[in-house]
This record gives structure tokens, sequence and C-alpha cells, in this order.
């Protein structure tokens, strides 16, 4: 089960096992949905895409395989779980003890949708697809260009591969206006001559979290974004779920947000101003740069991650500790070269999460009237034409 996205199509991952027992049997093009609460009121589900070589698979005895009659079907069957009436419908056929509800197969036979004829049918998941389509491709793009720019960060501040290279009288292999910069030799600590070792405080900017009263909050965008961590956290920028009218303690525009409170060091950006909550730090740079914030941020996480082990039940880092942490500060013009070189990377990952989440809304606005015929297929590939 925590291998199914929430309200996502492809399954990320799977395993190799031995299969044996009960659970349910799928293949690819089948749609996987998830039947116990509270799994299936969050969206849990997904389209199988990725076995390898046809092979079938083993999951959960708690999915529900829905399998088209047809290959033709198989996108407009996965799109038909994904429509919210049909999730309300299933989860208003639940039963069983609290907690532990289940809806089975065999009610969600019943279920009733416009009859759409086969050539439509392939048309609307086609349609629909190509938006999700476009969505993991901008997604897969970041992942690789966030890879690019953890590793220049990773060569010049962790490891010092220029004054390694340097030293050892190796061939330049940065521009000579960033070989100059970089010192030729390491000191009796292992870092370049005249860096320094700082405590972040001394580094960094570091805002606490703090939770306003429960009065506050509210799902209706008024106010400022709200986050506390826990599920704000795994991506790049969170999702908007609650705002606050009254914050107490606020991140500005990418300011880079760590996880305070477990999983301690988890990290994402501010896509803008927003209320920082209890186990949530806002962290930048004196400097002001947010991409060396970010990464700086990426290189001390195992650090961070330590103190999921120490301190009170939950596990958290308070700012006295976070504040002592040791860092390694470079000269702040081999900083601001960093910025330049890595600056245009996280722009794009910015310019592609503002594009997802236009392709989201155009999906999520198609897909009920895709289907309930409110739309016409040729609007409605004009609409993906414009937005992919």
């Amino acid at each position: 089960m925590a291998a199914l996205p929430v309200f996502e199509r492809d399954i990320p991952i799977y395993e190799y096992r031995v299969a044996g027992g009960s659970g349910s049997k799928f293949r690819n093009g089948d749609t996987l949905l998830a039947r116990i609460t509270p799994c299936l009121e969050n969206g849990k589900g997904g389209l199988v895409r990725n076995l390898p070589d046809d092979g079938q698979g083993h999951g959960s005895t708690e999915f529900i395989v829905m399998r088209a009659h047809c290959k033709s079907d198989e996108y407009f069957a996965y799109y038909l779980s994904r429509l919210p009436e049909f999730r309300t419908f299933a989860v208003h056929r639940m039963s069983g003890t609290s907690g532990r509800q289940r809806v089975n197969w065999q009610s969600l036979t019943e279920f009733e949708f416009p009859s759409i004829v086969s050539h439509l049918r392939e048309s609307i998941g086609s349609i629909l697809a190509a938006l999700d389509d476009k969505i993991d491709l901008n997604r897969r793009m970041n992942e690789t260009l966030e890879a690019m720019a953890r590793t220049i960060f990773k060569d010049w501040f962790i490891d010092f591969g220029p004054t390694r290279a340097k030293a050892e009288g190796c061939t330049p292999y940065l521009s000579p206006e960033l070989w100059d910069l970089f010192p030729d030799a390491l000191d009796d600590e292992g870092k370049p001559f005249g860096w320094r070792v700082s405590k972040l405080s001394g580094s960094f900017h570091l805002t606490m979290g703090q939770s306003p009263p429960r009065s506050t909050y509210n799902n209706d965008g008024k106010g400022l974004p709200f986050f506390q961590g826990r599920t704000d956290f795994g991506f790049r920028y969170p999702e908007n779920r609650r705002y606050c009218t009254a914050p107490t303690r606020t991140a500005e525009r990418d300011d880079t947000l760590v996880s305070v409170r477990a999983p301690v060091g988890d990290l994402n950006m501010a896509w803008e101003k927003c209320c920082a909550g209890r186990g949530v730090a806002a962290l930048r740079h004196i400097s002001g740069s947010r991409s060396f914030t970010y990464y700086s941020a990426w290189a001390i996480q195992e650090i961070l991650r330590q103190y999921e082990h120490t301190g009170t039940v939950f596990g958290a880092i308070n700012k006295r500790q976070f504040e002592a942490l040791n860092v390694v500060e470079p000269p702040p013009d081999i900083i601001s070269l960093f910025e330049r070189e890595v600056e245009p990377l996280d722009e794009c990952i910015r310019k592609n999460v503002a594009e997802c989440r236009t392709l989201i809304q155009t999906r999520d606005l198609l897909h009920p009237k895709l289907i309930s015929g409110e739309i016409r297929l040729r609007d409605a590939e004009a609409v993906v034409t414009e937005v992919t």
C-alpha cells in the first residue's frame, strides 16, 4: 500500500519478492484502487505500467484490481477510478468496523456513468494521459536538474574537488574565472586554505516555526499558506493545503524550509511568503542566496537526521542545537559564482513546477467534463495543445 501514490497516475516503485499466499494479482494496464479506510478516501491508487517484461505483479489484499476489457480502454478505466463521483460512490459503500472499513469490488460494479462508444473512450483516456505524461516529464526533468545542482555543490563544497585537483596539478575543469578563485591546497583541517568553519548561526538566518491559534486556520485561501512539517515535505515545493490569517512566524519566498520534527531534515522551498508552523524552520544564507542555502541544507541532512533519536518521543532539533551546527563557509565571491551557475537550474525547476500546477488544474477541470460529455473532444484537445 505504501507504494501507491495519492491522486497520481504512475506507481513509482516495485520490488522483487517470492510471491505467496493471498493478495491481489495484476499486470501492466491494470488500475489499482485502495479499498480500505483511510487510503480510499485519501486517493491511493495508480495505473500499473512499469512491470518488466509484461510480468505479473502481486500486492496487498487491500487493493481492488480494475482491468479493462480491451487494451484501448486501459487509460479510460484508470481515469474513471479517479472520477470524484466514483470515489464518493465507493466511500459510501464501505462497511465494517470503525477504522477498518472496506469497500468490496462487487459494490463498485453498480456505479453508473454515461454510455460512451469505444473510440471516444480511447480518445478521452489519451487526452488525459497526455497531460499526465507532460506532468511526469517535468518532474523527471526536475529530478535531473536537482541532481546536476547537487553534483556541483558536492564537488565544490563537500569534496573540495577544484582545490584537490589544483593541489595535484590536474588539468582545470572549470572556467578560468572559477578555477582561479579556489585555493591551491587544503589546510590541516582538510578544507581549502582561507575557508573557515562557522556556526550555522554565523552564516544563516534561522527562523523556527511557531503554530498560530487553531482558530486562525482555514482551507479557504484566506491569509498566508501554512506549513508545519510531516505531510508538507518530500518534494521541492509544497502544495497549499491550509492557510492562516494570523501567522506568528513567517518564511519568505524561496526560503529553504527544514523539518525540525521527525522526519528531521526533510527539505523543501517556500513558493511564496508563508506561515511557518511548529515543526518547520526557515533558513536563508546571510548572502541571500536561495540556491546555496538549499543545497547547504541538503549537505547537512544526515547530521540533522541524528536528532530524530534524541529529545522527545517525537524526535526534534531545537533552535539552540540547530544554530550550533558547524558549517564550512566559503568566501563570498565563490558563493556568488555558485549562485550564478546553479540559479538557472533552480529557476527552471520552479518554472516546471508552475507548469505542472497548470497542467494538473487543466486535467482536473477536463476530467469530469469529458466523461459527462459536457465538453467536446475537439475543444478539450485544443486546451491540451495550448498547455502542453
